[in-house]
Formats: structure tokens, C-alpha cells, sequence
């Protein structure tokens, strides 16, 4: 999609700087009132594994009008729904700098959004940052060599998660669920024609569509190959494709906007825990006896197995392969042979299921019968003491 937009560049041209700053006390009054005029876009207002790999490559020297500093950067976090890829948090922009310079921006709006067709409008407004509270790892290389594992364990972490649900207003135990995902841009902050502005690399791409490629002519090495290559997917998800073009060179607006400048941190279902039900028996000494759990929660299967671990007088007799459908339960059980003689027990059980473990503890009476023989009457047995007086005869 190719947006133009007639007379909106804040800041002059001109090749001398000298020139240049005259002109903007001119041009900038006149800007600042065309977007007071321009209709804003609303937000919609509703931690994992992390799907993100990265590049980059060398940066040419800048000028006093164009340029930027390792270092200031940011990213960009919103949360998706994964069944839909519908946005449902306001953007937000993480960086561990005070950007407050920061004179042109975009509103803060997701790739997602553009994707979807909203349009690159120029905000007024004071740009808005936050800070993670722990330090992010660099995140847009200048010499190829980004830190992907730094990022990952970065935004998968527990705390950067919970502090993702906090400024998003998201529960973070809804969050984690499955249901969800935590969309992910680089932003660079910099300084194009004298002006500090800040974008993510699909802002950069439709920006430089809007100036008629000055902004790739001027920031080519930030804003076509650092920013963009800073994040992209290993796997296809939310719609966008893995990335399998080059790591290191200049990608173009179309490629940008397609596929570059993106990681996403997804979340698999907590697994239901299992739940055992168990008795407790009574079994003779020396006997070859089987003793069995019923084991239900979740759903078993070849590719998420139940197993079973029965430990008994301090060996462990394993059970494989319990499978059973999601609302129904199975039966595992473990034929052993009790002691020789008179004791009490306990097995303890340990369920491990998909992702999560349950534990109980059975109670055996090992019991001798043969101290207690039942009674073992025969045909011929007499006892008169307790024949009915109806049968009883006079001698």
C-alpha cells in the first residue's frame, strides 16, 4: 500500500544546515496546524516462547542533520489475540532512554494495524514512553551481531511479562493462557532532516513512501537494515512469514512492511493438572498383588503421555503410555509382591502429565492370615451346643 500525503514533511530540505533551520521557523508553524487538522486513529482499548531472530549490518557515518546513536531505541509491545490476530492493547513503547526530545512520531500504532490498512498520520501529541523497569538488552545491531537469545529470555521472562499485563491493563493469568500473544517492533529514535523522530520499521517504510524515498536515501543502513533486521520471525505466525532473505543488506519498503521489524513471544495452554483417585488396601504377606490408580484431567496422548511412578518399599515400578480423552480418566496399575511378613506401607504415587505433576500417597496393611485361620467346617462337623432344640432326641 502506497500513502502520499500532499504537503505533510515538518522540515525543509536544504542541502545546507545553515538554510535549513531558517526555513523550519517558517515551515514547522504551518505543519504543527496541518496536524491539527488531520483526523487521529483510535486504539483499540482491551512472557512464552519467543519467535524472533535478528540481523543487521555496518552503519555509515551520519551528518548533524541525520543521524542516530546506538543505544536509543525502543520496542514496541502489544498484545494480539491469537485466534483472530485482533489487537487488544493500546500499543506501548518500552525503552530504557528518555526520549523526551522526540518532536515527530505516529501515534503509536501496531503493525498490525497498518497491515490492516490504517494510515500513517502524524501526531501532535507529546510522545509516550515507559519504562521496563529492568534494563532491555541492546536491540538493534550495528555490526550484525544481535543478542537473540538476550531479547528471548528478555521478553519471555516472568517479570517483563507481569510488567507487559501492568501498563497494558491485561490480566496477566489470562495472558500467559494460550489465548494470546505479545507482538513485538524495534523502534529507533533519530534524526532525519533536524528533527528527532521515533518510528518502528514499518512506520520508517511508509514514511519514506510519504518523502518520496529521501528518508532511505538519508538513514538507508538505520532505518532499511539495523531497524528492520533488528526482529524477525523464525516460524510464520499472526499472518506474517519467516523472514529468508538477506540478514545483512537493505531490505526494501514492500519486504519491511511484509515481514521485517517483528518478534512475537507466544504462549502454550497450561496443561490441567492430573488428578488421582486412590484407596487404600489390605493385602496378605507373600502374595503377588496389583495395586491400581485412576487418572483423569486434561487429555493423555502419544504426543502429551501420562506416566506413572509407583514407589514401593523403595523400588520404582514405572507406567508408560497412559493414555485417555479429555473429560475421561484410565486405570494404571503396577503388579508387585508384598513382604513376608506383617507391616504397614505406603506407596507413593507420582503422576507426570502434560506440563505438570500430582502426587499422592496410598496406605497398605501388609496382614498374616495364618495367625488368624478362619473357620473351616466339613460335612460331619457336630456341635450339639448349637443344634436347635426342634432336632434334639432323648437317649
Amino acid at each position: 500500500m502506497k500513502v502520499r500525503l500532499k504537503d505533510t514533511v515538518p522540515f525543509s530540505f536544504a542541502k545546507k544546515e545553515v538554510r535549513m533551520k531558517k526555513l523550519l521557523l517558517r515551515v514547522l508553524p504551518m505543519f504543527l496546524i496541518f496536524c491539527l487538522l488531520c483526523p487521529m486513529t483510535a486504539f483499540a482499548d482491551t512472557g512464552g516462547s519467543g519467535n524472533i531472530d535478528g540481523g543487521g549490518g555496518g552503519m555509515g557515518s551520519g551528518t548533524s542533520t541525520n543521524s542516530w546513536s546506538p543505544g536509543n531505541e525502543g520496542v514496541r509491545v502489544t498484545v494480539v489475540r491469537a485466534s483472530d490476530h485482533a489487537v487488544v492493547t493500546t500499543p506501548v513503547d518500552f525503552t530504557n532512554k528518555t526520549p523526551s526530545n522526540v518532536r515527530l512520531h505516529f501515534g503509536g500504532k501496531s503493525k498490525i494495524s497498518y497491515t490492516n490498512g490504517q494510515t500513517l498520520v502524524p501526531s501532535v501529541d507529546s510522545y509516550k514512553f515507559i519504562s521496563p523497569g529492568q534494563t532491555m538488552p541492546r536491540i538493534i545491531s550495528t555490526n550484525g551481531s544481535n543478542n537473540i537469545e538476550a531479547i528471548k529470555k528478555y521478553f519471555c521472562s516472568e517479570y517483563v511479562v507481569k510488567r507487559i499485563a501492568e501498563v497494558t491493563g491485561m490480566d496477566y493469568d489470562i495472558l500467559i493462557g494460550g489465548e494470546y500473544k505479545i507482538l513485538l517492533e524495534p523502534i529507533a529514535y533519530y534524526k532525519f532532516e533536524g528533527v528527532m523522530i521515533a518510528t518502528t520499521a514499518t512506520e520508517a517504510a511508509l514514511y519514506d513512501e510519504q518523502t518520496s524515498g529521501l528518508l532511505r536515501r538519508r538513514m538507508v543502513s538505520l532505518t532499511h537494515k539495523n531497524l528492520p533486521l533488528a526482529m524477525f520471525l523464525e516460524v510464520s505466525d499472526l499472518g506474517y512469514p519467516a523472514w529468508g532473505g538477506s540478514r545483512t543488506s537493505a531490505a526494501s519498503n514492500a519486504d519491511i512492511k511484509s515481514s521485517l521489524g517483528l518478534g512475537i513471544v507466544r504462549f502454550t495452554e497450561r496443561p490441567e493438572e492430573p488428578q488421582i483417585d486412590a484407596y487404600d488396601y489390605e493385602y496378605r504377606v507373600n502374595t503377588d498383588v496389583i495395586t491400581a490408580i485412576r487418572v483423569s484431567g486434561g487429555q493423555s496422548d502419544p504426543d502429551r503421555p501420562t506416566r506413572v511412578s509407583f514407589n514401593i518399599g523403595g523400588r520404582t515400578y514405572n507406567v508408560g503410555n497412559v493414555y485417555y480423552p479429555e473429560g475421561d480418566s484410565q486405570l494404571a496399575w503396577v503388579k508387585w509382591k508384598t513382604p513376608d511378613t506383617e507391616q504397614t506401607m505406603t506407596i507413593h504415587v507420582t503422576v507426570s502429565g502434560p506440563g505438570s505433576t500430582a502426587k499422592t500417597d496410598l496406605n497398605v496393611k501388609i496382614v498374616d492370615l495364618d495367625k488368624n485361620p478362619p473357620p473351616n467346617p466339613v460335612a460331619d462337623d457336630r456341635n450339639d451346643a448349637t443344634v436347635s432344640p426342634l432336632f434334639r432326641t432323648e437317649r
